[in-house]
């Protein structure tokens, strides 16, 4: 039977600890990693989401003030030709207008409150981390 000292016990245990806590430190460098490419996915889809939101306020502004002064110049003309008939062409402005304004609430809602945007593509990205950290977890337990 082989000899078996104190210290020999000692070190034996002082190596399987500094082994785990490698293991350790691998695992969560892992983890991390993951973490922070995912983060970073996160971070590109906001910014993607929010180069197209900021065209669009601009785009907004600049089609309502097209829509007045639509509107300025077909009452200039129904004021200097009384026989003609422009409603018709009132109700298209205002239908125009309604799904401006439709369209300019959606984009104030992002604009005002960001983190809707950000909780839902946190929520995506880290939803597929989730399900690997645990597959990874149930391998290393061997279940």
């Amino acid at each position: 039977m082989a000899d078996r000292s104190l210290g020999r016990s000692i070190w034996n245990l002082a190596l399987a600890l500094l082994n785990a806590t490698l293991i350790l430190a691998a695992l969560c460098l892992w983890f991390a990693w993951g973490a922070l490419t995912t983060a970073e996915q996160v971070s590109n889809q906001i910014n993607t989401a929010a180069e197209s939101v900021l065209p669009m306020r601009a785009e907004i502004a600049r089609l309502t003030e097209e829509i007045s002064a639509t509107r300025t110049d077909l009452a200039t003309r129904a004021n200097t030709t009384p026989n003609v008939d422009t409603s018709a062409l009132q109700a298209r402005i205002a239908g125009a207008e309604e799904q401006l304004a439709e369209l300019t609430a959606a984009v104030s809602k992002l604009a005002s409150d960001p983190e809707v945007l950000i909780d839902s593509a946190v929520a995506s990205a880290f939803e597929g981390l989730g399900k690997e950290v645990a597959e990874a977890i149930k391998s290393l337990r061997g279940s």
